[in-house]
């Protein structure tokens, strides 16, 4: 698009920076990722005695190589497997901010994501301790606390991914069958990619469901700095939606359109203004 819009969020009220009519068109509900109820019982699962486990506190990104000098260039990979390169000035850091892959995943009639915790793994164990393992890359965990459903982590290489068993409580099968399905690969340098296997699909770009995109991202940045999403969006426009990702955290957000892809961002209005007039992209 031509502009865009930044707009600043508190936690206590809104102002809005600009654009108000363009902001409303982009607002994202903040509603549950299940668009159709499952009303089978969960069939009986084994209780076996919780393993106590202190996992380290780890990084768990991509920190990619970046050519150039005032403005900076990186080769990225998305979740889907599909290549970009990025240009970006040299003062927004990006690579040492650092990427992490972020997809979704259809089984039935709901998605569930699939998310690079900022802490690894450490961040799923502080909410107790492994409930069970449910296949040697596969582990079943409880809830967090302020978050909803037991987790599903999964460790490809490096990578620690989560899927949230929410809002309604996937069965035991289904647990299994998603355990087993959703594959991850490692890239040559460090990008997670995700293949799947029927009755599970992954979600392919541009895909909007439940109001939100679906397709593939890459996060840069997040815990309590800021954060950057690059979303393949072939239709990107100034009505296009915003990552929940960027949307639900406090401060400043905006997006704008480039090649095909959408750039949006959060934190400081500063950095978000400079973030989304200055990162360029395109596909290789």
């Amino acid at each position: 698009m031509a502009g865009f819009d930044v707009i600043e969020q508190r936690p206590s009220r809104r102002r809005w920076i600009a654009g108000v009519v363009l902001a409303l068109a982009v607002a994202v509900p903040i509603g549950g990722v299940l668009f159709s109820r499952d009303t089978r019982a969960p069939e009986p699962e084994p209780t076996p005695r919780p393993v106590v486990s202190a996992l380290p506190s780890a990084a768990n990104m991509v920190h990619p190589v970046e050519t150039g000098d005032e403005v900076r260039t990186i080769k990225v990979a998305f979740p889907d497997g599909s290549r970009a390169r990025v240009s970006y000035p040299a003062d927004l850091r990006l690579a040492d901010l650092g990427l992490r892959p972020y997809a979704t995943v259809l089984m039935g009639t709901a998605f569930r994501e699939l998310i690079a915790p900022y802490q690894g793994a450490a961040e799923v164990a502080a909410g107790g301790p492994m409930i069970r393992r449910l296949t040697p890359q596969v582990s079943l965990w409880p809830r967090q606390v302020g978050g909803g459903g037991q987790i599903l982590l999964y460790g490809f290489d490096d990578w620690q991914i989560t899927l949230r068993d929410q809002p309604m409580p996937l069965t035991f099968e289904d647990r299994i069958t998603l355990a087993e399905s959703v594959h991850g690969e490692v890239t040559p340098d460090g990008f997670l990619t995700f293949r799947t296997d029927p009755p599970v699909k992954l979600m392919e770009p541009g895909r909007i469901l439940a109001g939100q995109p679906v397709g593939p991202q890459l996060w840069i940045g997040g815990g309590v700095g800021p954060l950057v999403v690059l979303t393949p969006l072939p239709d990107c426009g100034a009505d296009s939606r915003i990552a929940p990702a960027i949307t639900r955290r406090s401060g400043a957000f905006g997006a704008a359109c480039r090649n095909g892809y959408q750039v949006s961002a959060s934190g400081r209005r500063d950095f978000v203004e400079r973030a989304i007039e200055t990162i360029k992209i395109r596909p290789e």
